[in-house]
């Protein structure tokens, strides 16, 4: 079959153009040469593409869709309204939610998504949440290599560890935390200097390592949780920065006026602890506390208003609270920004 031979790098580029123009024969894989890729190419491409080589190999049939597809088919269709059709996969560790009444068919679940996904290293059951901190309670499945949860995930460029099993670590929440590097940029410029950075709620760091590597933008950086899990890979993500695992109610008064920038990532208890947290921003110049809160979609001005009301000894520039994304029929994830003034 005719392949079209482009460097690695042009691949996307080039699977996308012979698409548009109607040359991409659907269904087979992209054969891996080295520097370059194949991409298979339908009766309608022509025999000459710009300057890129056209050459013949054998193509590669396109695997199953999804998982399921590699159950089997008496154990799919005798089951069929139970089989979960989505699950989350954090670096190389797959966690699925999966019903009781096909419990006794867990390994069959695991072995298909191990065979599916070849990123894949070990597929954990998600039992819910436990304990204070809230993080999932993971039951291992099936796992090639370690049997372990931790691994390294890529957000935007940067690599960090994270542990879903004993850390809180959320992947939808990168668009976000783009967020706040604009926001930090932008703090930057307006006091002409480099900032300081404080994360009492920080996790494993998802939010601070790309500011870590901002050395035009950023100075200090304050990091703790009250996970010691957490704090444990924080250290490891931000190698050369102040982490600690502390509560974050009590930090100012170990780091009083420590940040131009405050992070405020407790979703649940973001605005409630606000009082506590404003001695951690220094004073006599524009500052900024940037959070998330998880708040009722029809509360969202009274909420705005009970940030206000936190805030009272302060100049506040300007407020935004902005609904992000759905977090439950009832209630929004929203993103709080506030530029203000401490006296």
């Amino acid at each position: 079959m005719r392949h079209l031979r482009v460097p690695s790098q042009k691949t996307s580029l080039w699977r996308d153009k012979l698409a548009s123009k109607g040359w991409l024969a659907q269904g087979y894989g992209i054969h891996n040469l080295a520097t370059h890729r194949g991409i298979a190419l339908n009766d309608l491409a022509p025999t000459r593409i710009e300057e890129f080589e056209i050459i013949e190999l054998e193509p590669i049939m396109a695997g199953p869709k999804h998982w399921t597809e590699r159950l089997d088919p008496y154990l799919f269709e005798k089951y069929i309204n139970y089989w979960p059709m989505s699950h989350d996969q954090v670096g190389d560790v797959v966690i699925i939610k999966i019903p009781e009444e096909i419990r006794n068919f867990s390994n069959e679940v695991g072995q298909a998504i191990l065979n599916q996904h070849a990123s894949a290293r070990i597929v954990c059951a998600d039992n819910g949440v436990k304990g204070e901190f809230r993080v999932r309670d993971l039951e291992t499945i099936i796992s090639r290599g370690e049997d372990s949860t931790k691994t390294k995930v890529k957000e935007h460029g940067n690599e960090f560890w994270v542990d879903p099993g004993v850390a809180y670590y959320s992947p939808r929440l990168a668009n976000e935390r783009l967020g706040t590097i604009d926001c930090a940029r932008k703090l930057s410029s307006t006091l002409g200097r480099k900032i300081s950075v404080c994360d009492p709620y920080a996790g494993v760091g998802p939010a601070l390592v790309p500011l870590s590597k901002m050395q035009d933008v950023i100075g200090e950086i304050y990091a703790s949780d009250l996970n010691r899990e957490a704090v444990n890979l924080l250290a490891q993500n931000l190698p050369n920065q102040t982490t600690q695992c502390k509560d974050a109610r009590k930090l100012s008064s170990e780091l009083p006026e420590c940040c131009d920038l405050l992070l405020v990532n407790l979703p649940h208890n973001s605005i409630e602890h606000l009082p506590d947290l404003l001695g951690l921003l220094k004073t006599g110049h524009e500052v900024v506390i940037r959070g998330w809160a998880i708040i009722p979609t029809d509360l969202i001005e009274i909420s705005r208003d009970r940030i206000l009301e936190s805030l009272s000894g302060c100049e506040v520039i300007s407020i935004s609270l902005e609904a992000s994304k759905s977090y439950s029929p009832q209630d929004t994830y929203a993103c709080m920004e506030v530029h203000l003034i401490r006296s």
